[in-house]
């Protein structure tokens, strides 16, 4: 740079410094002046109790469940019934908080008995899957109750049970017009049980771009079992243009939230995925945790992976009683791949 360069540039900073302070002059005085004239800076407007629930909402979606917590439990301290069902959500899926089926029915019935008829729909189906005979018929009551109500949730609470024939007779055609109606109103879980009806055709017939448009809605408002299947499509080419990228954030997304299925799918591509850098340490970590976790697809790919010796040593005796195990507890992969290799 040449002297009167320099020269120019020390002198248009010299501008910028004399700007910069006039500015901050009248700024001081315009306080002082304020200060003296008796007005008070304005302080900010605590959030109300449905700000703070739809703080957390957002939070939520976003993944940012210790944020969401928070939010939540100060709009239940405001008296938002919806918030106290949202802090039992939060208990249920293990987000935030260690996952506590109690803790869950606790903040349930809260929310019932504040009067908020999705929360009553929610501790009924809570009571259908975890309690007695006589608690199953007590949560069916509740959710019948929610749904004369109009309880999108007891809609979707319902039509799930009469899918799998849980405390009511199955029915899938009552099940899809109960969930689709509850889809319709924006019932996130209803979109995505929807959703993966119409990926494996269970009381529906299979329609690939139903799955992706009710998948998508879901796994876009945070539902991890959406996110898990979405990704699986993505992963297999399943109606859509097959990406791994795609399939793994999906995979991500739903790891986050604690879905096991999709911690493992996660681990496969990272075990021999083509078009997502391979990381193998990371793979057998994601399927050791899901298999102690209990799920049956991290526990199969982990037994290969032992007697493959693929990212472990190998070891045919744990890799096949591994599969033994899960081949007896019914699980066909294991079942099949124990016959064609003569295990």
């Amino acid at each position: 740079m040449c002297a009167s360069q320099i020269i120019v540039a020390r002198s248009r900073a010299g501008v910028v410094l004399k700007v910069c302070a006039a500015l901050l002059f009248t700024l001081a005085l315009d306080a002082a002046q304020a200060t003296s004239s008796g007005t008070e800076l304005v302080a900010p407007v605590p959030l109300t109790a449905a700000q703070w629930f739809e703080q957390g909402q957002t939070a939520l979606v976003g993944g940012l469940f210790d944020e969401a917590l928070q939010d939540f439990r100060k709009a239940a301290t405001g008296g938002n019934a919806h918030a106290l069902a949202a802090v039992g959500d939060l208990y249920h899926l293990g987000l935030g908080v260690a996952r506590s089926d109690r803790d869950a029915l606790i903040w349930y019935r809260k929310a019932a008995a504040a009067g908020d008829v999705d929360g009553q729909a929610r501790l009924g189906l809570a009571l259908v899957g975890t309690g007695t005979a006589a608690e199953q018929q007590a949560g069916l009551a509740l959710i019948r109750k929610a749904l004369a109500a109009n309880s999108a949730y007891a809609q979707y609470a319902l039509g799930s049970l009469h899918l799998q024939g849980k405390a009511v007779p199955r029915d899938a055609q009552l099940a899809l017009t109960l969930l689709e109606t509850a889809a319709r109103r924006g019932e996130v879980p209803a979109q995505s049980l929807l959703g993966q009806m119409y990926l494996d055709g269970n009381g529906v017939e299979k329609h690939s771009a139903m799955a992706l448009e009710l998948l998508g809605d879901a796994a876009r408002m945070g539902d991890a079992t959406a996110q898990s299947r979405l990704g699986a499509m993505f992963a297999e080419g399943w109606g859509v243009e097959r990406s791994e990228h795609e399939a793994a954030y999906w995979f991500e997304r739903a790891a986050e939230r604690g879905n096991l299925d999709g911690q493992a799918l996660l681990a496969l591509l990272l075990l021999d995925g083509e078009e997502v850098p391979r990381d193998p340490l990371k793979a057998l970590d994601l399927l050791r945790e899901a298999a102690a976790s209990g799920n049956a697809l991290a526990q199969f790919h982990l037994g290969l992976c032992f007697l493959q010796g693929r990212g472990v040593p190998q070891d045919s005796a744990q890799g096949q009683n591994m599969l033994r195990q899960l081949a007896k507890a019914g699980l066909p992969e294991a079942t099949t791949y124990l016959k064609e290799h003569s295990l």
